[in-house]
């Protein structure tokens, strides 16, 4: 296994383990090829993006991407993606994956990683298990334009 920072060509791999994850349960999203390839390289274009991958035989198998924003209390990196192959998720390789990330977090000067999910499913629990906390006082809200 092999943890490395993602590099704009890695988009293409990306893109496809992207659409096979985000595509069956229990997102059930119904993300095309063309739009998942914008979306994630609306990202990696965007200021203070830090992305890494896991490899195991060479091949992409997960992936995080996100930003480093600045906040009154320090910096703060919020993911924007959080991704590992469905075949290989629950056996530790989103952890070393997280592991990654934290320490070249820790060595750029960042306070504290920051994140959405949904309550209820195994990213909830994955989270918690990874030291993550709920913060009661915040809500998501969202408007659907008509």
């Amino acid at each position: 296994m092999r943890v490395r920072k993602l590099i704009h060509s890695d988009i293409e791999i990306c893109t496809e383990l992207f659409i096979r994850v985000f595509n069956a349960e229990p997102w059930n999203d119904n993300w095309s090829r063309e739009r998942a390839k914008i979306y994630l390289e609306e990202y990696i274009k965007s200021p203070g993006f830090i992305g890494a991958v896991v490899e195991l035989d060479e091949t992409i198998k997960g992936f995080i991407l996100g930003s480093r924003k600045s906040w009154w209390s320090g910096d703060e990196y919020y993911v924007n993606e959080f991704c590992v192959d469905l075949d290989i998720q629950r056996s530790g390789i989103g952890t070393n994956l997280l592991r990654f990330l934290e320490e070249t977090l820790k060595n750029e000067g960042v306070q504290r990683i920051t994140l959405l999910t949904e309550r209820g499913i195994a990213a909830e629990s994955f989270y918690m298990k990874n030291e993550f906390r709920v913060v009661d006082r915040l809500i998501f809200m969202y408007k659907e334009l008509k």
